[in-house]
């Protein structure tokens, strides 16, 4: 009655050890299910790199069909294993193909659907070349610049797929089913020697569907008691129902025995009292007092004193000792790190600084540069370069200037920009106004912002005029927008004169533009009028650094 407690302990370790040989006996059903669905995965996941693969190819050779045919039909040949590959426009017309055996486009069903929701699919048709076995339909999506240009074709013929299981001593389930995400079945096989394909009774594929597995035990379509287990062969889009032999998912639990006598139960109660106040004594207080000195120690950073020795048994002494010693490197860990940050900021300084003298020391050259150059050309095109170094510049030397090196304030950056361009290209009498707000970037979009920012600026007072009798004016404006977004305007009066001037004048800068909005993921608009001409730039803010590649 004394071991009651342990026999106790025995019925629930023997009840959970039940349930973990259930869960295990799942777990290695599944796993054998995706053992033999290997092979299937290998020829679908094949089909969609090879149709993957060919999408940039066929994207240059689509402007010669004859060329682009031939190389897929080479392409069929060569890998031996698919019978037909070619690319579907959006309007549902082959425009390339392999050629050859000839296919039914009209046999691969819902087109139109596929073409409304432009994704991976996977088809089975029964009317596909000659031989009667019909083929495996894949359509892979084809995009440039972000735009659907139509499907990737392929068909594997089913002669490939479905081959019967040799003799082995690798577990293999009595059949095996792939179906695609509608239900529509892929492939079959079987183990056994008539080839039978075992169904749960009343099945139906389109309950199966989703990236989950599971496994049940159900009556097949003869009757028979078998385990069927589900997994996803392609996630989303190709699943596997395999057959098994009931015996490999039988539950495994048992139940409990009667309810204990009174005495064996008080016994247990009393057996509980006894062990809690020893342990209470002889180790939680001791447990809680080292937590609470852990706690203090977070809070205030300072060493924890030292416990009477002798209310404590050697092994909780050794503990308290290895806390003080851990929390003593702690400190000191922590305070060569603050060492090591202060010194690495002053480095980086240093670097920002040296980078700015540096571009410096090249403006001042092309100055020199511009000085003695004698075509009025060779001057603008040098001037304009020296404002672009003059733009990097000025965000070196804000980045460290500021305490925070990893981040920059873009409302006094772009002000300071505008200013310095106003003072050394504005004509005479220039209205100019201005809106800032406080826009804090990280350096990889304030370097690229500071750049279009003198572009525009540049571009706006290369360009700017004025209606006969007004006065030429500048307006520039960066403001914070809803949703982490910020937009860049920088607005100028033209005039007359402003279409006597070349086509290619504002062509290396308007490209620039370009470049520099792509370089923030920011949307570019104009406005152009007979008095003013007007660009808006609205990109996100980005609130992650990106570490920058090292090549």
């Amino acid at each position: 009655m004394a071991l009651l407690p342990i026999g106790v302990m025995g019925v629930l370790q023997t009840h959970d050890l039940s349930r973990e040989v259930d869960n295990r006996s799942e777990l290695a059903l599944l796993a054998l299910t995706n053992t033999a669905a290997v092979s299937e995965r290998q020829v679908f996941e094949r089909a969609f790199g090879a149709a993957e693969a060919l999408t940039a190819v066929l994207q240059l050779m689509l402007v010669e069909p004859e060329r682009c045919g031939n190389y897929l039909a080479q392409y069929i040949k060569e890998t031996g294993s698919y019978s037909f590959v070619g690319f579907l426009d959006p309007n549902g017309n082959m425009v390339c193909s392999s050629g050859g055996t000839e296919i039914n486009i009209n046999s691969w069903s819902n087109l139109t659907q596929r073409f409304e929701a432009p994704r991976m699919w996977i088809d089975p048709t029964h009317n596909n070349g000659t031989d009667g076995n019909g083929a495996i339909n894949v359509l892979y999506p084809s995009y440039q610049d972000a735009t659907f240009r139509g499907y990737i074709a392929m068909s594997l013929p089913r002669t490939g797929l479905g081959v019967p299981w040799q003799p082995s001593t690798t577990r293999r389930p009595l059949s095996l089913t792939t179906y695609n995400d509608r239900g529509d079945v892929l492939t079959t096989v079987s183990s056994t020697a008539d080839q039978t394909i075992y169904l749960p009774q009343d099945f139906k594929f389109e309950r199966l569907d989703g990236d989950w597995t599971q496994t049940f035990v159900s009556k097949n379509q003869f009757g028979q008691e078998q385990a069927f287990a589900v997994v996803p062969v392609m996630p989303g889009l190709v699943y596997a129902l395999a057959a098994w032999p009931v015996e490999y998912r039988k539950p495994a639990i048992g139940r409990f025995s009667s309810a204990p006598m009174l005495f064996p139960f008080l016994m247990f109660v009393a057996s509980l009292a006894v062990a809690y106040y020893a342990v209470d004594r002889l180790v939680v207080r001791h447990v809680k007092n080292l937590r609470n000195k852990v706690q203090a120690f977070s809070r205030t950073r300072r060493l924890p004193t030292t416990s009477d020795q002798f209310s404590l048994s050697a092994e909780l002494q050794d503990l308290e000792d290895a806390l003080a010693e851990m929390a003593f490197h702690l400190l000191d860990d922590e305070a060569q790190m603050e060492d090591a940050l202060r010194e690495k900021n002053v480095l980086l300084k240093e670097i920002h600084h040296r980078v700015r003298n540096n571009l410096q020391l090249i403006s001042s050259i092309m100055n020199m540069q511009i000085r003695k150059a004698s075509e009025p050309e060779t001057r603008d095109i040098l001037r304009r370069l020296q404002e672009r170094v003059m733009s990097l510049s000025s965000v070196h030397k804000s980045v460290y200037q500021t305490e925070n090196l990893s981040r920059t304030n873009a409302g006094t950056l772009i002000p300071d920009l505008f200013e310095r361009l106003v003072a050394s290209n504005g004509p005479a009498g220039l209205d100019y106004r201005h809106e800032f707000d406080e826009i804090v970037l990280f350096p990889d979009q304030a370097v690229p912002l500071t750049l279009l920012a003198s572009e525009l600026g540049t571009n706006a007072l290369t360009f700017m005029g004025a209606p006969e009798g007004e006065k030429p004016h500048l307006f520039v404006s960066l403001k914070q927008l809803e949703a982490g977004s910020a937009r860049l305007v920088c607005e100028n009066s033209v005039g007359a004169d402003i279409q006597d001037m070349k086509p290619n004048d504002a062509g290396l800068g308007a490209q620039l533009i370009r470049a520099f909005a792509t370089q923030l993921n920011g949307k570019v608009e104009t406005t152009s009028t007979d008095r003013l001409y007007r660009t808006e730039v609205t990109f996100d803010v980005e609130d992650v650094f990106h570490e920058p590649a090292d090549h």
